[in-house]
């Protein structure tokens, strides 16, 4: 399998789950990688011949960088975005008011002003977000939950009353909605924290969604836009970290890529050592 088709094959599998990666770290066969969902060998870089198991093999489990789409550009959703873009969160803003969903006001984040009704009949790249839900009202609250629930998903949130909730769920399991779908959604949303101000109700929905993705099993958050470049066949070279000492910024897993036009994407964790890498990727 060439490179172009692995990528490809880890970016459409990441959609529905998290997959397990093993990287070879000893000669002859030192950086060929291979990756597993279920058990199962998906995918390999140079052949499926190579030994992908042992004490020199390098496991990990990848997941994808965390993705914040909030239905609603109100003051929460202004909020969320600000805290969002200081955390490094991918954030798209949807709403039907142009002017709570345009680039002057979420300049870092992707702005879908359309309504949401409409939203949900195109395909959208997400690679299974973190679903917030804060529109201006409960039927447009309720439009979203439906939806959401139907796609591949690692958070619903929902913000509202308790008995507005109840209503919600109890439309939702009046059409077929299970329990157990309903049971995955956080809401009334956010950590219980008393808040009352839209900073205040930011800070605990974001509270919420870090003890989610800290807790959870993927150890490595690959980049999307560097993994839409490699399923494309650009040419690049990676560095990786794949061994840790100390109390350097980075965690095993963190990669650095240089693309065929010279342009650098992705972090080995700063300072002298990502200098390093960038000298020794211009030079190879």
């Amino acid at each position: 399998m060439d490179h172009t088709e692995y990528y490809q094959t880890l970016l459409e599998t990441l959609k529905r789950a998290d997959v397990l990666r093993r990287t070879a770290l000893s000669d002859p066969d030192v950086g060929k990688e291979a990756i597993f969902a279920n058990g199962q060998l998906l995918a390999a870089t140079d052949g499926t011949d190579i030994p992908f198991f042992g004490e020199q093999v390098l496991q990990e489990t990848l997941g994808c960088e965390v993705q914040l789409v909030i239905f609603g550009g109100g003051h929460i959703g202004l909020e969320l975005y600000h805290m969002g873009v200081r955390l490094g969160h991918s954030i798209t803003i949807i709403d039907d008011r142009q002017e709570y969903c345009n680039a002057e006001r979420f300049p870092q984040a992707r702005c879908l002003c359309t309504a949401y009704e409409e939203l949900f009949t195109v395909e959208q790249p997400w690679i299974r977000p973190y679903f917030i839900i804060t529109t201006r009202g409960h039927a447009y609250d309720e439009l979203c939950l439906r939806h959401t629930l139907g796609l591949p998903h690692s958070y619903i949130g929902m913000i509202g009353s308790r008995s507005k909730i109840v209503k919600t769920f109890s439309n939702l399991t009046r059409d077929g909605f299970t329990q157990e779908q309903l049971s995955g959604v956080h809401a009334p949303i956010g950590l219980d924290i008393n808040a009352v101000t839209a900073s205040e109700i930011a800070l605990a929905i974001l509270g919420q969604i870090i003890a989610h993705y800290r807790l959870s099993k993927s150890s490595v958050r690959l980049d999307q836009q560097i993994l839409l470049r490699q399923a494309t066949g650009e040419s690049h070279i990676l560095a990786r970290i794949v061994a840790k000492r100390g109390s350097a910024p980075c965690e095993i897993g963190f990669q650095l890529v240089r693309f065929s036009d010279g342009s650098l994407a992705g972090t080995v964790g700063g300072g002298v050592i990502e200098a390093q890498v960038i000298r020794a990727l211009h030079h190879m």
